[in-house]
C-alpha cells in the first residue's frame, strides 16, 4: 500500500462527495456506564423518552442554576449553552469549493456533528457538543480531520465522578465511526492517504483542558481497537499522530 500525496486531491473527491453516515440518531444511547455508584448513559440529543424540547430547556435551566457556582470556580467555565440545539442534535453534510480566504480554496469537505447528553435516571446531568470536519488539501497541505469540541458541561453535583470521561469516550467512538467509513470509501480506490488529524476547542477552564487530553486518549484507544479487534484496522486513513489544539 502506497501513500500518494500528488493524487490525494482527487482520491479525496469521490470520498467526500456524499454524507457520512450517522452511527447514532437522536434518541439513540451511545454508551452506558457507572460511576460512583450511579448508572449514567450517554444519548445522542435526548433521552429515548423524552424529547429534544425538554432535554434542551432543562439542560439551559441548569446551566443558569449554576452559573454563579461555575463563575466563582477556576476548574468550570459558566456556559451559555448557544451551541444546544433542539434541531441539530446529529448532522452530516457536504460542501464543495469552499472558500477558506487569502485566496484560498477547499474542494471538499464532509462534516458531522452530534450533541450528547448524558443522563442519571431521566435526568440529564451534562452534555457536550462537537463536529468533526474533513477537508480535501489545501495546496501545499495535507487533508485534515479536525475534531472540534464545541461545549462541555457538567451538573455540579455529578462532577469528579466521571461524567466528562463518559461523554469524551463517546466522542472517541463517534469519531472512529466516521473514520472506519472514510476508510472503506477510500479502500474501494485502494490506496491510502495521509492526513492531518487535530482535537481542538477554546478553553476557559482547567476542567475543559482536561475533558480534551481525555478525548485525545480515548480516539487514540478506540484507534488501536480496530487493529486488534479487526485485521484490516485503519488502513487507507493515515496520520503521524493526533495533534492537540487548545485555544
Amino acid at each position: 500500500m502506497t501513500v500518494d500525496l500528488r493524487a490525494r486531491h482527487s482520491l479525496l473527491s469521490k470520498p467526500l462527495a456524499t454524507p457520512l453516515p450517522l452511527e447514532v440518531w437522536p434518541g439513540g444511547a451511545v454508551l452506558e456506564c457507572e460511576r460512583g455508584g450511579r448508572r449514567y448513559v450517554v444519548y445522542c440529543g435526548h433521552h429515548e423518552n423524552s424529547s429534544p424540547h425538554a432535554s434542551a430547556r432543562l439542560l439551559l435551566k441548569k446551566l443558569r442554576d449554576a452559573r454563579e457556582q461555575d463563575e466563582a470556580s477556576c476548574e468550570a467555565a459558566p456556559l451559555s449553552g448557544q451551541s444546544l440545539s433542539e434541531q441539530r442534535t446529529a448532522w452530516s453534510s457536504v460542501t464543495e469549493g469552499e472558500d477558506c480566504g487569502d485566496g484560498e480554496s477547499v474542494a471538499g469537505c464532509a462534516r458531522f456533528g452530534y450533541q450528547l447528553v448524558a443522563y442519571a435516571g431521566r435526568s440529564p446531568v451534562g452534555y457536550c457538543t462537537f463536529v468533526v470536519r474533513i477537508e480535501d488539501a489545501i495546496t501545499g497541505k495535507l487533508p485534515s480531520i479536525e475534531i472540534e469540541v464545541l461545549e462541555i458541561w457538567v451538573v455540579p453535583q455529578h462532577r469528579g465522578v466521571g461524567v466528562g470521561a463518559a461523554l469524551a469516550e463517546s466522542i472517541a467512538h463517534l469519531a472512529v465511526a466516521g473514520l472506519r467509513e472514510l476508510d472503506s470509501r477510500l479502500s474501494r480506490q485502494r490506496k491510502a492517504t495521509l492526513f492531518s488529524l487535530t482535537v481542538l476547542a477554546d478553553i476557559h477552564s482547567s476542567s475543559g483542558a482536561h475533558f480534551l487530553h481525555m478525548t485525545v486518549n480515548f480516539l487514540r484507544e478506540k484507534i488501536d481497537e480496530l487493529g486488534v479487534l479487526s485485521s484490516s484496522g485503519l488502513q487507507h486513513v493515515l496520520f503521524d499522530d493526533i495533534e492537540l489544539e487548545l485555544r
